[in-house]
């Protein structure tokens, strides 16, 4: 198998994950892969970083899925890849101002993804894992990037 080049998605802080989570609450939002793959026959790939920015210091959890309706109380059709926690205390300001930045988890294996319902999307749920509410628009916005390899046949 041959691998391609680094590239970069991010969600968008104005229409993924937007509304309001509670303790636990999960929201499950799909992230295509990047435009410049478009003409690429490709639904294999690494994921080799994650990170988080927020506008709220909350613990967050991310969950990838495989297919989109990922979460499935039947563990037959659950299509789980990864999960990865972004802790409160690793959300860092700069000059103590404005959103917080959370890194990608220090020794973070490229994690395989295969797109099994060939949307050409990565299928992220976010988790709230905070006694504190995320608060939905504006004032609760929340953007992740992934950074992507491709797999080639």
């Amino acid at each position: 198998m041959k691998k391609g080049s680094i590239e970069f998605i991010d969600s968008d802080k104005d229409t993924h994950f937007t509304g309001a989570l509670g303790q636990n609450a999960m929201e499950i939002e799909s992230i295509g892969f990047p435009t410049s793959w478009q003409n690429l026959q490709i639904n294999e790939v690494e994921i080799e970083g994650i990170s988080v920015q927020s506008d709220q210091n909350l613990e967050w959890d991310i969950f990838i899925f495989s297919k989109a309706g990922a979460d499935d109380t039947n563990l037959d059709d659950d299509t789980f890849v990864h999960h990865l926690n972004f802790s409160q205390t690793s959300g860092k300001q700069i000059a103590g101002a404005n959103q917080y930045y959370y890194p990608c988890p220090v020794g973070l294996m490229a994690i395989p993804y295969k797109d099994i319902d060939n949307t050409r999307k990565i299928h992220i749920g976010l988790i709230n894992r905070s006694v504190t509410s995320k608060t939905a628009g504006a004032t609760g916005e929340i953007k992740i990037r992934l950074s992507l390899r491709p797999i080639f046949a």
